[in-house]
């Protein structure tokens, strides 16, 4: 079950986690480079947070993505993580293009797959 979209929850454990970390909410922000007011409304429950900003709370909070619901496994190849890395931490833009490129080549491979049969 994801819990990405449930603001409630994720409010509670950002703020959990923060406080575990023995970060203030100025802290917190400056780490990710927020507004410690943006911060506030993420942890009241106000906010949901951009993918992005999610990905840089985790990553700063060290929180396991499976709390959400994201079942990521952990991996050997650093092929993988390189590219797990370069997506968690896009802009909007770079996912959108990331995105492209990878469509482009699905359907490049599903021409391919129809001329061999």
């Amino acid at each position: 079950m994801m819990k990405f979209d449930d603001k409630h929850f994720l409010a509670e454990q950002i703020k959990k986690y923060r406080k575990k970390a023995g970060l203030t909410q100025a802290e917190l922000a400056e780490k990710i480079d927020l507004s410690v007011q943006h911060i506030s409304r993420i942890e009241s429950g106000y906010y949901i947070p951009s993918l992005k900003t999610f990905f840089m709370l985790v990553s700063v909070l060290n929180i396991d993505l499976r709390l959400f619901g994201f079942d990521m496994q952990s991996t050997n190849n650093q092929r993988i993580n390189k590219l797990i890395n370069r997506i968690t931490t896009a802009t909007d833009a770079e996912l959108i293009f990331y995105e492209n490129i990878i469509n482009a080549v699905d359907k490049s491979l599903s021409q391919v797959k129809k001329e061999l049969l």
